[in-house]
């Protein structure tokens, strides 16, 4: 009898795993979250699954990143979904579990949860593409993005159009951009290699996730440090809030601005000199680059370790020749 309940019992926890693994494959490949060819074309018709992990904020670097890594899909025959790092923890804790051929995650911090997972799925051989912020190394980790010191160099070239010897400089952080943010040295290094001796301060913030933060780090920095000249962001939203903070203490003119990311509300304060010019990312062709990556991987067993996706620089130049050209 004993015998019998112990291998009831064994066979009850050997059913519970299975089901456990299907329930979290299920999870992570959930069909409706799928590219597909069709309406209803179920995800195993596809070759390979990737899951992508990324912040579940709703921003516009975010949305065109999804819509290059769904186009990717669709042009190579395999399927993604998308979970949110920061508030499914679960989905990403059990990825190793689900029987998916890559992962590519945008994280968001470098918390030792986060990282022991990374470090987890990496030890059994689950390729992992890092977006903008590399936060392991090892044979089975890639990253895809824009280089740090490129953006500081890019932000000092700007920041050379102000035409003045001596320029004090404030740079504000985002947590809405980590990965810049965890590469700050390397932004500075590349800031003050482009400025030289024309960079006379520098001086350093940092705005959260909520949205109009920015106004109150821009009224601090200025308190702080009124012979402020140029404040730079890291972030588009945080650059539009930024940019209403000034003309809302009639600093126009006295104070430029450096943006991150372009809309057409930063393109006409670069037109009107409002803004000295902003630094552009290209989220598409970094999502497009992801699937890439790990269908190469997949496919021939390899990839390029690091992919720059390239930094453009948004001047008033190129914002007057678009606009001119759109009056003919």
């Amino acid at each position: 009898m004993g015998k019998y309940l112990k291998f009831l019992t064994l066979f009850l926890g050997l059913v519970f795993i299975g089901f456990f693994i299907v329930s979290v494959r299920l999870l992570i490949l959930n069909p409706l979250l799928l590219s597909a060819d069709q309406p209803g074309d179920p995800s195993r018709a596809k070759s390979f699954h990737y899951a992508f992990f990324m912040p579940s904020s709703d921003y516009s670097f975010f949305n065109s990143l999804k819509a290059g890594a769904l186009d990717a899909s669709d042009a190579m025959d395999c399927a993604v979904n998308f979970n949110s790092i920061n508030e499914d923890m679960l989905s990403f804790e059990m990825a190793s579990f689900s029987g998916i051929d890559g992962i590519a995650v945008f994280v968001y911090d470098n918390s030792p949860a986060v990282l022991s997972e990374l470090e987890e799925i990496s030890r059994l051989g689950i390729p992992i593409v890092q977006i903008e912020n590399e936060a392991i190394i090892g044979s089975n980790a890639f990253f895809i993005g824009t280089n740090s010191f490129d953006s500081g160099k890019s932000i000092g070239r700007i920041a050379l159009f102000a035409e003045k010897n001596a320029v004090h400089i404030a740079l504000i952080y985002s947590e809405k951009n980590p990965g810049l943010m965890s590469d700050a040295n390397l932004v500075e290094i590349g800031l003050k290699t482009t400025m030289g001796d024309r960079l006379r301060e520098l001086s350093t913030g940092r705005t959260s996730l909520n949205p109009i933060d920015a106004e109150r780090v821009v009224y601090d920095l200025l308190l702080r440090n009124p012979d402020t000249d140029i404040i730079v962001l890291s972030d588009m939203n945080d650059t539009l809030v930024a940019i209403q903070a000034i003309i809302d203490l009639n600093l126009v003119g006295q104070i430029q601005i450096i943006g991150f990311g372009e809309d057409e509300t930063i393109r006409e304060y670069i037109r009107k000199g409002v803004v000295l010019g902003s630094i552009v990312r290209n989220p598409y062709r970094i999502g497009y680059s992801a699937v890439m990556a790990l269908k190469e991987i997949s496919t021939i067993g390899y990839t390029s370790a690091y992919i720059d996706t390239g930094i453009n620089i948004l001047t008033r130049a190129e914002v007057e020749r678009v606009h001119n050209g759109s009056l003919r």
